[in-house]
Order: C-alpha cells, then sequence, then structure tokens
C-alpha cells in the first residue's frame, strides 16, 4: 500500500499549500492532486522523485510510512537549520539525468534503442549526482531475481551503467547484468564459462542463454529503487537453522572420532 496521497495532504497542510499551489510547484493538473489524495490515481515515480527532493523527504518515507503532521514539522526545522548554516551561499546541485524505460516500453525499445527522437522522449528522472557514464533505468519484469522476499522485485526500477559489448564478461563475474536482445530484455547474473548466461537468483528458474549474435545492448546493474521493505527475519532464520545443523554434524563427528580411538 502506497501512502503517498495521505503524505501529499499532509504536506500541503503543514506548508499551507492549495492543491491549485501544489500542483504548480510540480507542473501537475490541479484534478491530478486531488485524486492522488484520495487515492483515485497514483503520480508518476517522477513526481514522487521531485515532491521528495524539494520536501526534503526520503523517497522510501513518502511512499511507505504514513508521515505525522509532528515529522513534518521536524523535517521543515532541519531544512532552516541547514539554510541558516548556508548563511544564504548558494549550494552547487550536482544532479543527472537517466531515461526510464517502463514494462510497457520494452518492445517498444528493442525496436527503437537507436532512435534519437524516440530516446529523447523517454520520461527522465532526477538522479541526485553527477555521472560521466550513459545511464537509464529499467523497470524489472518477473520475479526470478528473489529468493525469500529478499532481492530485486517485480515493478524495482533498476539504475544501470551501460557496458561495451565486447567488455571482458569474466571481469564481471557475480555481478548483475542486463542485456537487451532483439527477442526481449533479461536481467541475471553473469558467472564464468564459455558460453554467456545470466542465472537468476531463484533455482525455481532457468538460466537465460545470450546469443550474441542477437545481443544489442548490455548494461551493468549499479542499484535499484523499490517500494517493497521486506523483513530479514525468514533469512536470518535459515542462517540460524543452518548454524544448529552445522554445529550438530561437528558434534556428531567428534563423537565417532572419540569413538574410533
Amino acid at each position: 500500500m502506497s501512502f503517498v496521497g495521505q503524505n501529499i495532504k499532509r504536506i500541503r497542510a503543514v506548508r499551507n499549500l492549495s492543491q491549485a499551489k501544489f500542483a504548480e510547484l510540480f507542473n501537475l493538473a490541479r484534478p491530478s492532486v486531488g485524486a492522488y489524495e484520495e487515492g483515485r490515481s497514483e503520480p508518476k515515480i517522477q513526481t514522487v522523485i521531485d515532491i521528495a527532493h524539494y520536501f526534503g523527504l526520503s523517497i522510501d518515507v513518502l511512499l511507505t510510512k504514513e508521515l505525522t503532521v509532528k515529522e513534518l514539522y521536524s523535517f521543515n526545522l532541519v531544512n532552516q537549520k541547514l539554510d541558516a548554516l548556508h548563511q544564504g551561499v548558494p549550494v552547487q546541485k550536482l544532479t543527472s539525468q537517466a531515461s526510464l524505460v517502463a514494462q510497457s516500453q520494452q518492445l517498444d525499445y528493442l525496436v527503437n534503442y537507436q532512435k534519437r527522437d524516440y530516446l529523447e522522449n523517454l520520461p527522465k528522472c532526477e538522479l541526485p549526482y553527477s555521472t560521466k557514464g550513459k545511464q537509464r533505468l529499467f523497470e524489472m519484469m518477473g520475479d526470478h531475481m528473489v529468493v525469500d522476499q529478499q532481492g530485486i522485485h517485480h515493478g524495482d526500477f533498476l539504475l544501470c551503467e551501460k557496458l561495451d559489448l565486447d567488455v571482458d564478461l569474466k571481469s564481471l563475474s557475480g555481478e548483475v547484468l542486463l542485456a537487451v536482445t532483439k527477442d526481449v530484455i533479461v536481467v541475471g547474473r553473469i558467472s564464468e564459462g564459455e558460453a554467456f548466461h545470466l542465472n537468476p537468483d531463484n533455482s525455481n528458474f532457468k538460466p537465460f542463454e545470450i546469443d550474441s549474435e542477437r545481443l544489442l545492448e548490455l548494461w551493468l546493474v549499479k542499484s535499484k529503487m523499490s517500494t517493497k521493505l521486506n523483513s530479514p527475519q525468514k533469512m536470518e532464520a535459515k542462517v540460524h537453522s543452518v548454524e544448529e545443523q552445522l554445529k550438530s554434524l561437528m558434534e556428531r563427528m567428534e563423537n565417532i572420532e572419540k569413538n574410533n580411538q
């Protein structure tokens, strides 16, 4: 469940902003703000990023937590103190942009990935740092990188850095790559071997074998943006279980050695 609509309403109340003024700040239609607050629609990811940056909030907090009026006033006080420390000296803003390829656009991307007009019309997301390499955001399709509810989920946004097609794959062993082929966009973990395979983290899925003749682009997955916050308790329980089994096995081996002496 996303709390972004409720949080927008509270932010407006704390900042004394009308729906029209809020819409003007982020180039939105006023009815869209009402729809967000009433839960009839969700803002685009770029709008969420813009709102979070403008009010000095974490994107995860804005999406996944119902903010209280007290917390919002605290954020305001922190921002005011930071502004006072800068004493009016402008702070250099280091940002860059990455085009977003959503799930619904992926087939179009296979056809138009080299067309300048198409790429320029893709949605742009502002990143809070500058970069020299070419970066792009891809929306994840499938849950083959999820193990025990952890990993890369369907619908996560993957921030990727473009690689040369002749890159030494052995140097990338263990890294998560995104391959754009003439047929499909796939994500997986590269492993050593003669064939080019992208392996799922979930063993219930089969590896993807990449035909180099049909490979169009190769991207290194640098990070992800997700709205799924899962507790690591299940993983911790499995690790504890393995530790207990190992301890039991060691004790049995010690007993066997004593009996053979």
